[in-house]
């Protein structure tokens, strides 16, 4: 049960996925070898925590429960790039989709906090599949006007975050993290 709560603790992070993903997360963390054995490990325990209603299993992937995406090209996209975040740090705190519509209008695809050692780095990811660069534009213009947006950042990581950047991906790119080494 120790790989299940493991698993359950990186799906909270993503809230979707599919077996290959959580996988190479695994691999990355030196948990199961690299390719099909971690893929079929991940989906194994993957399968036992749907069957205890922790996770929800949908065609080719699994959410946690109350999630109601279906992982069309959008969601496979972010979860792919929070993927490729908590494989480099895998400390880093996500909160994806995280509605800020009260605060400041927003629901950002995700709020991500990559630390290591004593070390973070606070951004903002945002997925670009169907987005014009208009409504890309207006997401940064709101994140720039917004006067209580560090302190907002900090209270929910419980971190003082003096300031965060913006990085928007796009279909074929891949997130690149400054590294503090």
């Amino acid at each position: 049960m120790a790989r299940e709560e493991e698993i359950r603790r990186i799906m909270e992070a993503l809230v979707i996925a599919d077996d290959k993903v959580i996988g190479e997360i695994m691999a990355a963390r030196g948990v199961w070898g690299e390719g099909q054995s971690s893929r079929v490990q991940s989906g194994k325990s993957m399968k036992n925590l749907a069957d205890l209603n922790r996770l929800e299993k949908g065609d080719g992937f699994y959410r946690i429960p109350g999630c109601k995406s279906e992982y069309k090209d959008h969601a496979k996209l972010l979860t792919k790039q929070l993927a490729e975040i908590l494989k480099a740090y895998p400390e880093s705190i996500i909160h994806r989709e995280h509605d800020l519509t009260k605060e400041c209008g927003l629901r950002p695809d995700a709020i991500c906090l990559a630390t290591k050692d004593d070390h973070g780095f606070c951004f903002i990811l945002e997925v670009l599949v169907s987005e014009t660069e208009t409504y890309f534009e207006s997401k940064i213009n709101t994140w720039a006007g917004w006067s209580g947006a560090t302190e907002y950042l900090s209270k929910l990581f419980g971190y003082r975050i003096p300031n965060f950047s913006i990085i928007p991906i796009r279909a074929g790119e891949n997130i690149s993290i400054p590294r503090k080494e």
